[in-house]
């Protein structure tokens, strides 16, 4: 996972965008309190293959691109949210929609919407094959007809999330990650 990250980083400029999503397991280490995210071949008692989210972090700073949002599907992933103040939303409404979204297209932005907080979270309810954050976060994908923002689409999933299950959803600034203000926008082609 890392490898593929950084593989990114020295693929990506100035001018893309990066969406980092990752699905699996992750967990907060009780004694040092630092998060992690459990590859499929990860042994819950052997550290040696977990992915410190701090290293994600750290790759994440130093792209090159102009707007990454990491999206963390998987238990405290909220983690990564910690220390950073909350995203805004939009009016799409607004007569100043347009405007505001030239300009956080015009700054960096280091972002990331989690699953939840520092919480255990669903993999699936029903018969669904998504979990209940990945089933509305695709839902909402699908249904966006306009310039969507990362910040609005966290809105709209948290609602989404919160209403079939007791997990929250967070969205904000990635602490430390190089973030300038920006947001990641989602276009429909």
């Amino acid at each position: 996972i890392l490898g593929s990250i950084k593989n990114i980083r020295h693929q990506v400029s100035v001018d893309d965008n990066v969406l980092v999503y990752y699905a699996g397991h992750g967990l907060v280490d009780p004694d040092t309190n630092e998060g992690f995210w459990l590859p499929v071949d990860a042994d819950r008692e052997d550290e040696s293959n977990w992915l410190l989210t701090d290293r994600v972090r750290s790759q994440i700073k130093v792209m090159l691109a102009k707007h990454v949002l990491v999206v963390a599907d998987s238990c405290f992933s909220g983690k990564f949210t910690r220390s950073a103040t909350r995203g805004f939303t939009i009016d799409p409404d607004a007569t100043g929609y347009v405007p505001a979204l030239r300009r956080l297209a015009a700054k960096r932005s280091r972002t990331v919407l989690t699953s939840g907080g520092l919480e255990p979270v669903f993999d699936s309810i029903g018969n669904s094959k998504h979990s209940v954050f990945a089933k509305a976060f695709l839902s909402l994908l699908n249904a966006n007809m306009r310039v969507l923002d990362a910040a609005r689409l966290s809105h709209k999933v948290r609602s989404e999330v919160i209403s079939y299950s007791s997990q929250t959803p967070e969205y904000g600034p990635i602490p430390e990650g190089g973030h300038d203000g920006g947001d990641f926008l989602f276009v429909r082609k």
